[in-house]
């Protein structure tokens, strides 16, 4: 009996050190969405702790098979707590063929609370020669269901 309680008292503190772990949640958003101009497909948002990664999202000019211009810009912006934050961006100065383009990727240790975020949209502008004027597109990425009827809020995963 010795021999037993023996044996079993390093595996109860063992587990007794699991019980007060605290649970890690992650997020992962594949975004898309489109303007009046512009498709984004390919967008990603990973959020950790300790780490966010957005970006490796593709902008596609849709029915233009080549637009040459001087200027073109993408900013990305989530909305805390009814306050927009920039968190991606991106630009091509200079004369370029703009009908296609990559968003590139953003890392950071930033935190973004998820339980907080109600929107994520991205403006596009771009140098419109014909109308001598800058243009700008809004494209709805995400937003944050009503009443949080969301199952990304459950903690039975």
């Amino acid at each position: 009996m010795k021999k037993i309680l023996f044996c079993l008292l390093p595996l109860l503190f063992i587990l007794s050190a699991c019980h007060d772990q605290q649970t890690e949640t992650n997020y992962y958003l594949s975004l898309l969405g489109e303007s009046e101009t512009w498709k984004l497909t390919d967008y990603e948002i990973m959020l950790t702790p300790n780490e966010v990664k957005i970006g490796n999202g593709r902008l596609i000019m849709k029915e233009e098979n080549e637009y040459i211009t001087d200027s073109f810009s993408f900013n990305t912006y989530a909305v805390f707590s009814g306050e927009d934050h920039s968190i991606h961006a991106g630009s091509v100065s200079g004369r370029a063929d703009i009908r296609e383009q990559t968003t590139g990727t953003l890392e950071g240790d930033q935190h973004i609370d998820f339980d907080e975020l109600s929107d994520i949209y991205m403006i596009v502008e771009w140098w419109d020669p014909n109308e001598n004027d800058n243009v700008q597109e809004r494209i709805n990425l995400y937003q944050k269901p009503e009443n949080d009827e969301t199952f990304l809020n459950e903690e039975s995963f």
